[in-house]
């Protein structure tokens, strides 16, 4: 048996799978339905793009932006070390590209993240170097923007380890 997914609302293993989709009984949270854009698409095949930012806005970040073009997808991806820049430039092929929507969207459950993630007001500093930005791109006039400020959602590091043989090259 497969186990059940943590609910990206809170976390919580406390899940049921209610006719397609999941319950957390942890915040009572309904997760993992099929999205739609407008227009009544899966946004596994309506987007076609996104752009993500982590760091500091103007000094150690990084910048990512993919565009679908026809059945590929071109990304761009910029590091801005210490005042430097370093870009590059490469494509996913139609089969990685529909992959990586596919874990986006069922794995990474990035339709029922919040729109914002701020830390809890405990005392400690937050540093800018911990500020992010995702745009989900479905086309010139629908997209999604999730963002967060030192604070991360529940399903940040499966997100990071999608991203992370495009984000490879920054090495």
């Amino acid at each position: 048996m497969a186990s059940l997914p943590k609910c990206p609302h809170c976390g919580s293993k406390e899940v049921s799978r209610v006719e397609g989709f999941y319950r957390c009984a942890g915040c009572l949270s309904d997760f993992g339905r099929v999205p739609y854009d407008d227009n009544g698409v899966p946004m596994v095949e309506a987007c076609t793009g996104l752009r993500f930012r982590y760091g500091d806005m103007l000094n150690d970040s990084i910048c990512l932006r993919l565009g679908q073009d026809g059945d590929v997808c071109l990304y761009e991806l910029y590091d801005s070390d210490e005042g430097g820049l370093n870009k590059y430039a490469d494509m996913l092929d139609k089969d990685a590209w529909n992959k990586f929507r596919r874990e986006l969207f069922e794995k990474v459950y990035v339709n029922d993240w919040d729109k914002e993630y701020i830390p809890v007001n405990d005392g400690r500093e937050i540093t800018t170097d911990q500020d992010w930005e995702l745009s989900v791109i479905v086309d010139e006039n629908e997209e999604y923007l999730y963002r967060g400020y030192g604070a991360f959602p529940v399903y940040w590091d499966r997100f990071m380890k999608l991203l992370k043989p495009i984000l490879a090259h920054l090495d």
